[in-house]
């Protein structure tokens, strides 16, 4: 139960943190203490507060936040209480109640100098939840599930996608699903940093290319089988380096994309190597659908693919294989 939904909790001032005393807001009075009489106003509550979060006081801080943002009177008192409250919750453990806090002030408190921040602090919480579990119940049994965490940060995301740090979060949110081995799930949030524009020019877009191009070759079972996975590594790495292989020439392109140096040199370095990689794969696969016309007699048949793997990957180890293959067909 949260203590936002029943009577506050609160210690009394200047006494320890281990002691509550129950705290009643009184217009044009304060806050006032049932047991002692005394009574503080909401900016000596929201100090002592602020205190208590300091020395990781977390229940303290959160009943002492939670009585000035349900107090009627300062709305500015209530937004950095409310953002505050956020905090303690999530230094406390309670990624799910700080989710709500932050929520609720980019709500209540649109014009407030915290809402950038508090946006940014949703989407923390939630994949925080989505990587942690959130308790829910099934049949009165509680389990801990990352569905809810994923639910909030994708709902995040949908309402502020254009922030600085939204393409940081998505691309979170596609390792998550690769580390949980849902590659589908991943390859939906990585197709969206590399196809819509917003996120194109960001730094998390190249990354997304070779993540896609990764998820495409565990999807490679070998020449024998379907190929079409190495298309779409062959796909994902050209792309990559077109659209920003050329940057590691551009500091002003660099800079502006806000991406190190020896980073996309490390990219750059990837990309060619897996391109290097499909594309003796692919020309591996074109030798071997020519061995097999060559096997069922049909020479004519076989001398096209020979004739590709010459043409598309000349440079390939096939190629010299296709070419040794060409030679014994001539007449």
């Amino acid at each position: 139960m949260r203590l936002r939904d029943f009577p506050l909790l609160l210690i009394a001032a200047g006494g320890c943190a281990s002691v509550r005393d129950t705290w009643e807001y009184r217009a044009g009075i304060g806050f006032v203490n049932e047991a002692t009489r005394e009574h503080v106003s909401a900016e000596t509550l929201l100090a002592q507060g602020v205190q208590w979060l300091e020395e990781k006081s977390y229940p303290a801080a959160i009943d002492a936040f939670t009585a000035v943002v349900n107090a009627l009177g300062n709305p500015a008192l209530r937004e950095r209480a409310l953002f505050l409250r956020g905090r303690a919750f999530t230094e406390g453990g309670d990624p799910h109640s700080a989710y709500l806090d932050f929520d609720r002030l980019t709500r209540e408190f649109r014009d407030s100098d915290r809402v950038l921040s508090a946006r940014e602090q949703m989407m923390a919480c939630a994949l925080r939840m989505a990587r942690e579990g959130h308790p829910e119940n099934f049949l009165f049994i509680s389990v801990s599930t990352s569905s809810a965490g994923v639910k909030r940060l994708r709902e995040a995301l949908a309402r502020f996608p254009a922030e600085e740090f939204s393409d940081d979060y998505r691309l979170e949110l596609a390792l998550f699903f690769i580390e949980r081995g849902d590659l589908v799930e991943a390859e939906s949030e990585l197709t969206l940093l590399t196809e819509e524009e917003r996120y194109r020019r960001t730094n998390s877009a190249p990354r997304a290319l070779l993540l896609l191009a990764r998820i495409a070759l565990q999807r490679f079972d070998g020449v024998s089988y379907d190929v079409q996975p190495l298309s779409d590594a062959r796909r994902y790495y050209e792309k990559f380096l077109g659209d920003y292989g050329r940057f590691a020439d551009d500091p002003a392109a660099l800079a502006a994309l806000r991406l190190d140096p020896e980073l996309l040199e490390r990219m750059v370095r990837e990309a060619r190597a897996g391109l290097r990689f499909v594309t003796e794969k692919l020309a591996e696969k074109e030798l071997e659908v020519a061995k097999f016309y060559l096997h069922r007699g049909r020479p004519e048949s076989a001398r096209r693919h020979i004739d590709a793997v010459q043409t598309s990957y000349p440079d390939t180890a096939a190629a010299s294989e296709a070419r040794a293959l060409a030679s014994s067909l001539e007449p």
